[in-house]
């Protein structure tokens, strides 16, 4: 996929050499459809990782609702048990341990996923700039090889004047 941007870039590259100069002024005039043509198809091709950035902001909240919704329904189960245990006196203190134990196991097992999936979510993120900046490398080496074939053909105009 990322020869094919490539390949667009170059074919950009060709559509600015073959355009028509404008004399003493250094500059070309291009057919703009065609370049907004050329730039719409290496949107199209850019990775996917881009394209997904916003899945991985659903995904991870959603991860983040299964957390909290299984964290509530272990703080429930846990009251639920404290309750039908605190009836008698001897067993409301193992209860209480026990639903405290339920607690903290709960506040652990979200704050490990919330933990997990924002880690997850970095790494996309961290995955996703790097194929972002090397598309941005590779468009900013384009432009600077545009500018150095411009600058022989501007000093031959400047010559023949």
């Amino acid at each position: 996929m990322g020869q094919d941007v490539f390949s667009m870039l170059e074919e950009l590259e060709e559509l600015v050499d073959r355009a028509a100069k404008i004399p003493l002024s250094g500059k070309v005039l291009v057919d703009d459809e065609a370049v907004f043509e050329i730039i719409d198809r290496i949107k199209a091709s850019l990775p996917e990782e881009i394209k997904d950035a916003q899945w991985i902001l659903n995904e991870r909240q959603r991860i983040m609702e299964e957390a909290q919704a299984e964290s509530q329904r272990i703080l429930e189960k846990g009251r639920s048990y404290a309750e039908k245990l605190t009836e008698e006196s001897e067993i409301s203190q193992q209860a209480q341990a026990q639903a405290e134990d339920l607690v903290r196991q709960a506040q652990a097992y979200a704050q490990e996923v919330k933990t997990g999936s924002l880690r997850y979510a970095d790494e996309l993120f961290q995955y996703a700039e790097s194929k972002i900046f090397e598309s941005y490398q590779s468009l900013q080496q384009s432009r600077e090889d545009l500018k150095t074939r411009v600058k022989p053909e501007e000093r031959e105009v400047k010559a023949g004047q």
